[in-house]
């Protein structure tokens, strides 16, 4: 499956705004539905949401991030719907601007099927509005982020403890701290190449003489 990026649309309706962004993703709509009920896991993926505190609560979680993309800190309470039989999660937030997230899953043709994600706010008409500053911007990098993801663990996967750092102890980080693991992994990675190339030049050149 080609890596195609997410697609955004906005929608007004008479009572709300809408963000929207979509992607395909190759695994099936039942355990594309098993990802996204962890919701952790889900928010701890946006690259941009640096969770500071987490708890969870008997019908949804309450937690403290703080949106890189914003400067905003979010605190607040989120009730989780899951709806097995659609499909669909919806988290409404107790406070802050953002009414909720929808993320419904959508069955494609053989093995794939749709993530799309929306968020849900009330219309502000006047673009000078100051609550238009507390409109979150992270969407499509949060969507691309599951996206490749998923992308990751069809590709490498059966690599020994993949499933661990990549699902569990990356997403563990703030986001600026996973950035810099990944840059010190391929630093690293780039020193070994090199010392092989290295290695296989003095080799040759033994054989040589």
């Amino acid at each position: 499956m080609s890596e195609e990026p997410a697609v955004t649309a906005g929608t007004d309706t008479a009572q709300e705004d809408i963000a929207r962004a979509e992607t395909r993703v190759p695994i099936d709509a039942d355990a594309m539905f098993e990802f996204v009920s962890d919701v952790e896991r889900l928010l701890r993926l946006n690259p941009h949401l640096a969770i500071e505190t987490w708890q969870h609560l008997p019908d949804g979680i309450c937690f403290a991030a703080l949106n890189e993309m914003t400067g905003r800190r979010i605190e607040t309470v989120i009730r989780v719907e899951a709806t097995q039989a659609t499909h669909s999660i919806v988290l409404r937030y107790a406070n802050g601007l953002k009414r909720a997230t929808k993320l419904m899953v959508e069955s494609g043709e053989g093995k794939g099927c749709r993530l799309v994600v929306t968020e849900h706010y009330p219309v502000i008409a006047d673009a000078r509005d100051p609550r238009v500053a507390e409109v979150d911007r992270s969407l499509i990098p949060w969507v691309n982020a599951i996206r490749s993801h998923l992308l990751g663990g069809e590709r490498w996967g059966w690599l020994p403890g993949y499933a661990w750092w990549a699902g569990r102890f990356m997403p563990g980080m703030l986001p600026r701290q996973r950035r810099i693991v990944r840059m010190i992994v391929w630093v690293s990675v780039l020193e070994f190449v090199a010392f092989l190339l290295v290695a296989a030049i003095f080799w040759a050149e033994q054989r040589g003489g």
